[in-house]
């Protein structure tokens, strides 16, 4: 079936996280036997959460982006956790396009070797169908495989995606940018203050996780809107140190040159002697 692929498609990496709770105080989100959880589904588009799903611990991946709604002209980045075939096929029957990494286990057959043009980089990149009985009635038409080696670290990956426009090396760097994602996980648990919490209940845990994340929020608009070119972490000490002072913040972030006032003349040189 052809589709209209977009040369500037809206990128989302899709990922979750587990926020570590104590089992004992926090009974309802048994994550392991002595261990609890809460899990954070993301998806992430230009830095910014998109949509947020709170889940208990053992809320696997895909059952919470099943209930993610997504418009014809995205572009998915994935890891091997949402691999579901059915739901990738109603994905790319609705216009989603998504890059994930191809499990190992995968069934399928080569039905095209495309030209390689970094052959030190792509090993392989190939045109394919599942070939299993349950792979090929879930997912009727043709995949793109590539295969891939990192030059840095010499690690093989291999990437499945429904884009057949983009050359190998763009569906790489495609799916070098799920780390935007962890790197957004990372900087909420250590500085957004949700590895403690200050209430035991249900409802406590997620107001404190839910005003985190609006306190990032406000700190990417802030920095949008600031002139001064500080980074997120500069900004978030700022505001720290100043919560408790009165002053005008934009005048901070926002700071105007200032413009000397007129010289006054000293003599009217326009007048008549």
């Amino acid at each position: 079936m052809a589709r209209h692929q977009p040369v500037n498609p809206e990128i989302k990496i899709i990922d979750s996280t587990a926020i570590d709770l104590c089992a004992a105080v926090f009974p309802r989100a048994h994550f392991r036997s002595r261990k609890g959880a809460i899990k954070l589904h993301t998806v992430l588009r230009d830095l910014l959460p998109h949509c947020v799903i709170l889940t208990d611990g053992n809320t696997h991946d895909l059952i919470a982006a099943k209930k993610m709604e997504f418009e014809a002209g995205d572009l998915l980045i994935i890891d091997r956790a949402y691999i579901d075939y059915a739901w990738l096929y109603g994905l790319h029957c609705q216009g989603v396009w998504f890059v994930t990494r191809l499990k190992t286990n995968a069934c399928y057959a080569v039905m095209e070797d495309r030209r390689i043009i970094a052959p030190d980089l792509v090993l392989a990149d190939q045109v394919i169908c599942l070939s299993s009985d349950h792979g090929l009635a879930v997912y009727p038409e043709l995949l793109r495989r590539v295969h891939y080696r990192d030059p840095e670290t010499g690690k093989e990956y291999v990437f499945l995606t429904n884009r057949m426009d983009l050359s190998a090396l763009e569906v790489a760097a495609l799916y070098r940018r799920r780390w935007q994602i962890e790197l957004f996980f990372k900087w909420i648990k250590q500085n957004l203050k949700i590895k403690w919490f200050y209430g035991t209940s249900k409802n406590a845990v997620l107001t404190q996780i839910w005003t985190a994340l609006i306190g990032y929020l406000l700190l990417i608009w802030a920095k949008l809107r600031s002139t001064v070119g500080w980074g997120l972490l500069e900004l978030y000490r700022l505001i720290q140190t100043m919560l408790m002072e009165r002053c005008n913040l934009w005048e901070v972030l926002c700071p105007q040159e200032k413009v000397p006032p007129p010289q006054l003349f000293l003599f009217n040189m326009g007048a008549a002697s």
